[in-house]
């Protein structure tokens, strides 16, 4: 299929259950685009986040993510691309009055397969660049917050994406 000249909308869902902590976390990431042709397109990513602990702790956040799209391979109903861009998170626990803020900027690997004419099954890989405090995928001994390569299960992404 073709990435000419077209709008895009979309999304991710992410639920995770931890059994051994007895915590449920839910994220859902819509998005919203402009492809120019069949390499490049510009978009955001919003999020919104919930998590609750076994001990009544809940958490709730938000994230703001502009990015620019490049796909580099096209290969019959397989595409894969990169998102590079940055991101603005905000964060509150319900036990505490602090708020956290953080910042990301980096890239994001990603896959697509057009099912149909413009319907789109998408996958987002990992990330790659520096973050500041960032909320997401955290675990307790890597933290929100520095650089590097991360291909974690809380990173990945699975979603649809929708093309006129």
């Amino acid at each position: 299929m073709e990435h000419d000249a077209r709008i895009f909308v979309g999304g991710a869902l992410t639920y995770w259950n931890n059994q051994e902590d007895h915590s449920h976390t839910f994220n859902f990431y819509p998005e919203v685009g402009r492809l120019f042709n069949e390499t490049w397109g510009v978009g955001v990513m919003l999020g919104f986040g919930k998590e609750k602990e076994s001990d009544g702790t809940k958490t709730t956040s938000y994230k703001v993510s502009p990015f620019a799209r490049y796909y580099y391979v096209h290969k019959g109903p397989f595409n894969l691309f990169m998102d590079g861009g940055v991101g603005y998170s905000y964060r509150k626990t319900s036990e505490s009055t602090e708020k956290r803020n953080g910042y990301e900027i980096g890239v994001r690997p990603g896959a697509c397969v057009d099912l149909t004419e413009g319907l789109c099954l998408c996958l987002r890989m990992g990330f790659v660049g520096y973050r500041n405090h960032y909320t997401g995928g955290e675990e307790a001994e890597i933290g929100n917050s520095g650089w590097g390569i991360r291909f974690a299960p809380e990173e990945l992404m699975i979603g649809l994406e929708l093309e006129f």
